[in-house]
């Protein structure tokens, strides 16, 4: 039997018309489950765990404290009664208002942390860190015995009570807590960073110095601690080290505008005004209104001697700011240049007036007061200025000169000691507490300090005259004519040093030389009166010494030099 080709057709149109029908079915059930998995899954964006662990997880990984709060707030909708999660969740909805500064509801999420988790000790500290700023000072102390009474070794709650001792006025024990934090934890960047601070408020920059040293070594890319260690640098007049660290902090931010006013400032302690005024000259060019950048450029030429011009820059600047204390200060500094004494001290009282914590205008006033022969209103002045700024040695030192203006020889001493401690072996500063030791009669401690001078620079001439005349008080005469001798030869033109000489070889019998030394004093300055002084009692002598009478010295032996003159 023959088949012929269109008896295989039907059979095949038969087999499709069966599977056909099939495959829709399976089409359309996979499409309906497809539309069920999409109908459930979440849309873009919208969080992906529903957990309470995970949304705990996900509230520390977000940016803003407010989402913070919204998945903490989510995941408490859900958590089971379990002790340790509920604590976590509140924890860190504590630290999340702690973040926005909402401290109330911090110590609530925190005191709620502990009563599920007691052991969270973290939870203790982050409360007395917020009562703290809340100035709950007895409840913050309290807390953190309680933390170090159960784990004695975590450095930051010392941090936190030297915090709590420094404000209630106890710089001490707060430098005390410290540096047990540092005994605990010797890499603890807080503790380091703070003693810093306390130590420069506490008047000890160089201490200060070394625990920013060891911070600027730990933190290489925060140039917030390199300013700092700069501005300790200036404390202890170490300008090199201070520009520096200026450099650091430019590499590291790049055109921070402050640095070039903070650079002009060290240009100007380092006696370089020109540098200072060509680096305002050329940040005013792209900043022509900044006043204080005005006002430096002022005091560059102030140094420069060019007063007339810094006179008309800041009442250029005062025309546009009236009230700007600064440019005040230096209008005052301008007339104290001319010797106008009351036009300087309208122009400081006015600065002062303006911002009563400028610390230069209680020394620049101070130094006025002293020419004026009004010590005490000197001392008065940077007495305020000590307040302001305990860590800066130089107004211990002014202080110190005008205390000696006074004949307070002792308390002198005590400013000059002050001054050392911030600016150790300073010449300047050695030579004053010499001079006032010698006036309280303590010849070896003048001498110690003299010798600690004279040591690295044995041709110090006004150093070595005093040094002679200590050496005379103690009897040691041959000592004494060394030193006057090479006083003179190391400056002859200085008055001073022919005085001290001329008076010794009175006070030896050598009156022929006495007079020769004295009347050279006085053809170097016709105005010394000491000098003059002395000569007359040398002539006095003489005379005595001729009619063999007695001499009644009343009017009583000069001081051998000036007292607030600083060695040469």
């Amino acid at each position: 039997m023959k088949f012929s080709a269109g008896c295989r057709a039907p059979a095949g149109r038969f087999v499709m018309g069966l599977c056909l029908p099939a495959l829709r079915k399976a089409f359309l059930f996979f499409a309906f489950a497809l539309l069920l998995c999409l109908e459930f899954l979440p849309a873009a964006g919208t969080t992906l765990a529903k957990t309470p662990s995970d949304l705990v997880k996900q509230a520390r990984e977000a940016d803003e404290a407010s989402r913070k709060l919204e998945l903490l707030d989510e995941a408490l909708k859900t958590a089971p009664s379990g002790r340790g999660l509920l604590g976590a969740i509140y924890f860190e909805r504590g630290l999340a208002h702690k973040e926005i500064k909402d401290y109330v509801a911090a110590i609530n999420d925190f005191n709620i942390c502990m009563a599920h988790a007691p052991g969270m000790i973290q939870a203790l500290v982050e409360k007395a860190e917020c009562l703290i700023e809340l100035d709950r000072l007895d409840e913050a102390s309290q807390t953190l015995e309680k933390v170090l009474s159960v784990k004695p070794g975590i450095a930051r709650s010392y941090v936190l009570k030297a915090i709590v001792y420094e404000k209630q006025g106890f710089p001490a024990k707060a430098e005390d807590e410290y540096t047990r934090a540092l005994h605990y934890n010797p890499h603890s960047a807080l503790a380091l960073e703070m003693r810093a601070k306390a130590l420069l408020r506490s008047g000890k920059p160089r201490q200060a110095l070394a625990d920013i040293s060891a911070l600027a070594r730990m933190e290489r890319h925060r140039p917030e601690i390199f300013r700092l260690r700069a501005s300790i640098h200036v404390k202890l007049k170490d300008y090199a080290g201070a520009l520096e660290d200026y450099a650091v902090i430019e590499s590291l931010v790049g055109g921070d505008e402050t640095i070039v006013k903070e650079k002009a400032q060290v240009f100007f302690l380092a006696d370089q005004p020109r540098k200072a005024l060509k680096a305002l000259e050329s940040y005013l060019v792209h900043h022509p209104s900044d006043i204080e950048a005005l006002v430096l450029r002022a005091r560059a030429h102030i140094m420069l001697k060019n007063e007339d011009q810094a006179e008309r820059l800041l009442s250029d600047v005062l025309a546009m700011a009236p009230v700007d204390a600064a440019a005040h200060l230096y209008l005052g500094v301008v007339a104290m240049r001319r010797q106008q004494w009351d036009h300087a001290l309208a122009a400081l009282n006015r600065s002062l007036e303006l911002n009563p914590s400028l610390v230069e205008g209680y020394k620049e006033r101070a130094r006025i007061f002293v020419k004026l022969d009004e010590p005490s209103r000197a001392i008065d002045d940077l007495t305020s200025a000590v307040d302001l700024d305990p860590s800066d040695g130089e107004i211990y030192a002014l202080r110190g000169l005008a205390k000696m203006k006074r004949l307070l020889f002792d308390a002198a001493v005590a400013d000059f000691s002050q001054a050392l401690q911030r600016l150790p072996g300073d010449p300047r500063i050695l030579y004053d507490r010499a001079t006032a030791q010698f006036h309280r009669d303590d010849h070896d401690a003048a001498l110690a300090d003299l010798n600690a001078l004279l040591a690295p620079n044995s041709d110090m001439a006004r150093a070595l005259s005093l040094r002679g005349v200590a050496h005379y008080h103690r009897g040691a005469s041959a000592d004494a004519r060394r030193d006057l001798d090479q006083a003179i030869k190391a400056d002859p033109k200085d008055a001073t040093l022919w005085n001290n000489r001329g008076f010794f070889f009175y006070k030896t019998g050598e009156y022929k030389a006495a007079l020769s030394d004295l009347n050279k004093a006085l053809e170097l300055d016709p105005l010394y009166d000491t000098a003059r002084h002395n000569l007359d009692l040398v002539r006095a002598r003489i005379v005595e010494s001729n009619d063999s009478a007695p001499l009644r010295e009343s009017l009583g032996e000069a001081s051998l030099f000036r007292q607030t003159e600083s060695v040469k």
